[in-house]
């Protein structure tokens, strides 16, 4: 009996092959699976890590590769971004009147020109001369620089626009050439609209752009805030300007 006993003990079970892995092992496993997770997570974070760390870097070359160009051809960018920007603004004008009809081209070419030569070189020449006059960022320099700015320069510029527009859109670029009033389409009452909104526009900007913005960065920040000014100077020299108000009106009233 007892041999029977200690055979029956020692006796081979197959069942023991199907029992769950002992503890030993499952610590193993576990152990590797904790290793390989650890190290997911150290190289996502570090690839997160690389990104956060390289947006500023991307941001930094970008300002500093424009301010090397603004450097070395101020004027060349001032009159391209002016440009680009007011072509820009005449065909947003002109597809909200006129929807999908063709596009007027030499109004278009009309605006480039004077934003870029006006806007443009001619404004960009002026910050640099406000500037050099009066430097820095004092309470009182800034003042004169945007009351100049606004008064005398804006002026200049719109009026540029005003006669210049009609000038080369009706005549020049149509090949009909010069005509007996060269200026005849300048009107006061246009001026004094277009000088309202300068106002209401560009002393609070060139407030802020005096006292906060590098010298190298003005031309890039007019352009920008002049090409929502542009809309409002396309509206007036297509003579959109007057519907769009009576519209405003209505809607208010």
């Amino acid at each position: 009996a007892l041999l029977v006993t200690l055979a029956s003990a020692f006796a081979f079970d197959p069942r023991r092959i199907s029992r769950e892995p002992s503890s030993f092992v499952i610590r193993i496993n576990n152990g590797t699976n904790k290793r390989k997770i650890q190290s997911l997570q150290v190289a996502t974070s570090d690839i997160a890590n690389d990104r956060i760390s390289s947006s500023p870097d991307l941001a930094r070359k970008i300002k500093d590769g424009y301010k090397l160009i603004s450097e070395r051809n101020y004027l060349t960018l001032a009159f391209a971004q002016a440009g680009i920007l007011a072509s820009f603004a005449d065909i947003a004008t002109q597809m909200m009147e006129n929807g999908n009809i063709p596009l007027d081209i030499a109004h278009v070419a009309a605006m480039a020109t004077i934003a870029s030569t006006m806007s443009g070189v001619f404004n960009a020449i002026c910050l640099r001369h406000l500037e050099d006059g009066f430097p820095g960022r004092n309470k009182e320099n800034v003042a004169i620089k945007t009351v100049f700015h606004a008064t005398i320069i804006a002026s200049i510029i719109n009026s540029a626009y005003l006669a210049g527009v009609p000038l080369l859109a009706n005549h020049i670029y149509h090949g009909t050439g010069l005509p007996d009033n060269p200026f005849g389409a300048w009107q006061m009452s246009e001026f004094i609209t277009l000088t309202k909104l300068e106002v209401a526009m560009f002393i609070p900007y060139n407030t802020l752009a005096f006292a906060f913005v590098p010298p190298q960065v003005r031309p890039l920040t007019h352009a920008a805030i002049s090409a929502s000014f542009n809309v409002a100077v396309s509206a007036v020299t297509l003579g959109y300007f007057d519907t769009w108000c009576g519209k405003v009106m209505n809607v208010i009233g």
